[in-house]
């Protein structure tokens, strides 16, 4: 007990010490402190204060600031775009939206003055940039198509055996004030182009598939339903069909009272 009273009073000792010599709050006198930590040092069985180790000390900081470095640059990966990559018949870059992100860096930061922009028209899907460098193949027709075919494939026209695509040049493309991210307006369209999503590989087919995904308005991805061990019967087909129909007609009426299109 007398010893841990002991140990109790130059512990105290210690600290107030301490606050006598700081300078300006702000910093201590090194003196001061190295003689303190003498003091602990030599009554160490009655107060249990232990020297840092001045290597693991190092080590820690070390190990502390290479976490923040991973953490900045894992971030920083999860900012970049990573639009889907693909080439058209004649060897030209096709770059596809993912999601918002993707979009937006596709219109302001990956597209180039000769570059071509697609978009489904009236529905929502992704933004697709066919890469028309100098220097790069000549654009073909195919290619046209080919670009087209995956604007309609990546968008709510999948269902559809054809679907209208709105193409523009980058230049005409704006940012309209307050609109969230991956949304855009045109000031200019260019040639309207018809896509087919129903040509597009068989492996872009599979994989879409296997992930049960679907667009939303935004470039959003959201997990899509896929019915496991149900039996459709034809009155339940039908219905759907009805439904989708009826979603149509309504989509054409609002399309047709508005002036023009604002976002994509």
């Amino acid at each position: 007990m007398r010893n841990s009273l002991e140990g109790e009073n130059i512990l105290n000792e210690a600290m107030i010490d301490m606050g006598s010599t700081a300078d300006d709050e702000t910093q201590l006198d090194e003196g001061t402190l190295i003689l303190i930590q003498e003091r602990l040092e030599r009554t160490s069985k009655l107060t249990g204060f232990k020297s840092p180790d001045l290597a693991e000390t190092n080590e820690l900081q070390k190990k502390s600031q290479g976490n923040k470095t991973n953490k900045r640059r894992s971030d920083k990966a999860q900012d970049e775009p990573n639009p889907r990559e693909l080439t058209s018949p004649s060897g030209i870059k096709v770059l596809v939206g993912r999601n918002r992100r993707d979009n937006d860096a596709l219109c302001f930061q990956l597209s180039k003055p000769t570059d071509i922009w697609m978009h489904s028209r009236g529905c929502p899907g992704a933004h697709v940039l066919l890469c028309v460098r100098r220097g790069g193949p000549e654009v073909k027709d195919e290619d046209l198509q080919f670009a087209a075919d995956l604007a309609a494939f990546y968008s709510d026209a999948r269902t559809e055996l054809k679907a209208k695509i709105t193409t523009a040049e980058p230049k005409h493309i704006t940012k309209p004030r307050g609109a969230p991210m991956g949304a855009v307006s045109l000031r200019q369209e260019g040639k309207t182009l018809v896509g087919r999503p129903d040509n597009v590989a068989i492996e872009l087919k599979e994989a879409r598939e296997k992930s049960g995904a679907a667009w939303d308005e935004m470039g959003y991805m959201k997990s899509g339903t896929r019915a496991k061990n149900k039996k459709k019967t034809a009155s339940v087909e039908k219905a759907k069909k009805d439904k989708n129909r009826e979603e149509a007609k309504g989509k054409n009426k609002r399309r047709k009272r508005k002036e023009e299109q604002d976002f994509y």
